[in-house]
């Protein structure tokens, strides 16, 4: 829900409730008639309850979220003291969703332990909500607290498939991922590659696959490393895996194939890695590929 909903449908809502509940009689100190203290701080709470709700939802339309909270967060004590729990619950809705917009515009703004705090916050109402633990990951990885982070994009993919919020749980999926193959990549970046920087690149994915299933990307830069170090046929059989994971384009595809050819024309297999090299001659891959099939494979 974002600012601009909870204003005028729940004030209405609000206003009805309160009435029908003076009128009944619910969840109101009794009223006796020696002595009308008691009926008068009632009203006069229910006044402030309003009072403090209409502030909230005001400001949360103006983007004004620390207020928001601190009206809702008044607005919800009052309720709780009158006993209105239905209304309590409701409150908690507008008081959550501007935590998490709170937290969201902290983000954009590269406040990120004031985006933790209004994060963690949020949790204390709603700890169910897959949205705010992806958030709050997000957070973490901003400050580097890694193991957090990662602890954080968890528990938002395993409500997301609990609660059958799939598109914060692939969101999660595919941070929790980017960061490993982040790592790779860099490790893999450049010539001449060393053994530590191979290993890095191995250690990343596979510590990634203690969170997340492997993807195409990743099983292109477990084949590069394979190739690097050596291990040709390891290195052919997970670049195939990659391809049969891809479902980008040709250009995309290329480099699955060059990583292949390349593996066969080590091992040996020169009349098969000019055969592949053709699959390899496209996009960022077409030099290299074509450098290969004049050099190699015409001689």
């Amino acid at each position: 829900m974002t600012a601009s909903v909870f204003s005028s449908r729940f004030s209405r809502w609000l206003a009805s409730s309160l009435a029908l509940l003076l009128v009944a009689g619910l969840g109101v100190a009794p009223v006796h008639a020696q002595d009308g203290s008691s009926g008068d701080n009632t009203q006069e709470l229910k006044k402030q309850l309003q009072a403090s709700y209409k502030a909230g939802a005001q400001a949360g339309n103006q983007g004004n979220y620390e207020t928001a909270i601190t009206r809702f967060e008044e607005a919800r004590g009052i309720a709780q003291e009158l006993e209105l729990d239905d209304i309590v619950q409701k409150i908690e809705g507008n008081l959550i969703s501007s935590l998490k917009n709170a937290g969201s515009a902290d983000l954009k703004q590269e406040n990120y332990e004031q985006a933790l705090a209004h994060f963690d916050k949020a949790l204390e109402y709603a700890d169910n909500d897959p949205s705010v633990y992806h958030n709050r990951g997000i957070a973490y990885f901003s400050i580097d607290s890694t193991d957090a982070a990662l602890e954080s994009m968890q528990t938002a993919i395993d409500l997301g498939n609990e609660t059958g919020n799939t598109r914060v749980a692939g969101m999660a999926t595919e941070r929790t991922r980017g960061h490993f193959l982040n790592i790779a990549s860099q490790a893999l970046n450049g010539d001449n590659l060393s053994s530590s920087q191979i290993n890095t690149a191995l250690e990343a994915l596979n510590d990634m696959e203690d969170y997340v299933d492997p993807n195409a990307q990743s099983q292109f830069y477990r084949a590069l490393a394979l190739f690097e170090q050596g291990n040709l046929q390891e290195a052919i059989q997970t670049a195939r895996q990659g391809l049969d994971m891809h479902d980008g384009s040709r250009s995309d595809a290329a480099k699955f194939y060059f990583v292949i050819a390349e593996s066969q024309m080590q091992s040996g297999n020169t009349s098969q890695a000019c055969e592949t090299f053709k699959n390899a001659a496209y996009g960022d891959y077409q030099a290299r590929a074509e450098h290969y099939l004049k050099n190699e494979c015409e001689s």
